[in-house]
């Protein structure tokens, strides 16, 4: 691994404080000893989680997905995390960010636009971090097609003094973005793995004593924490001098319930593990990654605990809603029954059944993600509908025909 200059914050003076570029190569020594015994995800996994309690779904596969900038074969997946504001949603994403080397990360406002043109300092294989994103139909176009050409990047041309001009996007660009609901269109929600953060009152008190325990500190070593960052930044960065075309020799022996989208994104995470790992795995005579069966097992346990992945995916919060219609007499609703139900306030309500926004921001809501939910607007008040087979619930069904996992 090439050293690399990272900036640090000043923690103060101490008599046995190293200098920066000392403090690099011990890490840079550290990451290599990981990569050599392909623990290189678990390292950073545990760092994270120090830094940001529990969501541990939500941190397993933001750290997954930077693995597919180093793929020749990935489609491509990711990854949104839902929940209402102050939840805890955007210091999980910037917690990971932040152990991510600075040289492949875009975190900063950015306009549609932006993304199809030259940046200082951004570069193949990015990782792209937009918080509390409302979708809009221009920003949600760029991405659509930004995310559908992952490989190569999007293209997209406009007119410059009278001329057609093509630009380009960069190429294996990874998007995360935060939002109180998940209410981007069809497209997009196919192609993001989507997950609520933990917003129960268990886990809330939980992260109360967390940061007290923070503030008081009591939790870490500033000096540590500095080292392991520098090893999470070096490893990521080791991963980037890769660019890896996996296989799964065992792809035909996968039982598999979902649409086809939804197995392309389970077989990218399977791919994920084993280059993550990759210093521990085979190559064929191609040159070829080979994936293990425990990268199968590693990426079936984290798939269920996402609870799947089909694009009507539904957050926390809709699934709330949907359920309090569900348990309503005929399974019909007016609007105070959801409010009763859910203990939602009115304007919150409307948002997740409209969508958030003005005009075409609007089609992103309930009404218009659920095919199945009507409106009775015949009737005062007006009541929301389901037919009674109706579940919100996904089916994330995985398993590798004639084997069971027996090393749990």
């Amino acid at each position: 691994m090439s050293e690399s200059p990272i900036q640090t914050a000043n923690i103060g003076s101490s008599d046995e404080q190293q200098s920066e570029n000392d403090m690099w190569k011990l890490a840079s020594e550290k990451a290599r000893r990981i990569v050599e015994t392909g623990e290189t995800f678990d390292y950073i996994f545990n760092v994270w989680q120090r830094q940001h309690h529990g969501d541990t779904a939500i941190g397993k596969i933001l750290i997954l997905s930077i693995c597919n900038g180093s793929m020749s074969n990935s489609k491509g997946y990711h990854v949104q995390v839902n929940g209402a504001g102050g939840g805890g949603k955007s210091d999980a994403a910037h917690q990971v960010a932040i152990l991510t080397d600075p040289l492949y990360i875009l975190d900063s406002a950015l306009t549609p636009q932006v993304l199809y043109y030259p940046t200082e300092g951004f570069i193949d294989g990015s990782i792209v971090l937009v918080d509390d994103i409302v979708w809009n139909s221009e920003l949600g176009v760029s991405i659509k097609r930004i995310t559908s050409k992952f490989q190569d990047g999007g293209e997209r041309t406009v007119t410059t003094d009278g001329a057609g001009i093509k630009q380009k996007s960069n190429k294996r660009l990874t998007f995360w973005v935060t939002c109180v609901d998940n209410q981007c269109d069809e497209q997009l929600r196919d192609r993001f793995a989507a997950s609520d953060i933990d917003e129960s009152s268990a886990h809330v008190e939980d992260v109360l004593e967390t940061l007290k325990e923070q503030d008081a500190g009591m939790t870490t070593n500033p000096e540590d924490t500095i080292l392991t960052t520098k090893v999470c930044q070096a490893l990521i960065r080791d991963l980037r001098t890769h660019l890896i075309d996996v296989i799964i020799p065992f792809a035909k022996r996968i039982e598999f319930k979902g649409d086809i989208r939804a197995y392309r994104m389970f077989s990218d995470m399977i791919r994920c593990f084993a280059v993550y790992a990759y210093a521990k795995r085979e190559r064929d005579a191609y040159g070829r990654l080979i994936a293990t069966k425990d990268d199968f097992w590693k990426a079936k346990e984290l798939y269920e605990e996402l609870g799947g992945h089909n694009r009507d995916k539904y957050s926390k919060a809709e699934t709330d809603v949907l359920n309090a219609i569900l348990a309503c007499g005929n399974h019909t609703a007016t609007k105070a029954d959801l409010q009763e139900k859910t203990a939602l306030s009115s304007g919150r309500l409307g948002d997740i059944l409209n969508g958030r926004g003005k005009g075409d921001q609007q089609k992103h809501g309930l009404l218009y993600k659920c095919s199945a939910l009507t409106v009775d607007y015949s009737k005062k008040p007006f009541t929301f509908k389901l037919p009674a087979d109706f579940s919100p619930n996904r089916s994330c069904q995985v398993s590798l025909k004639d084997e069971v996992r027996t090393d749990t």
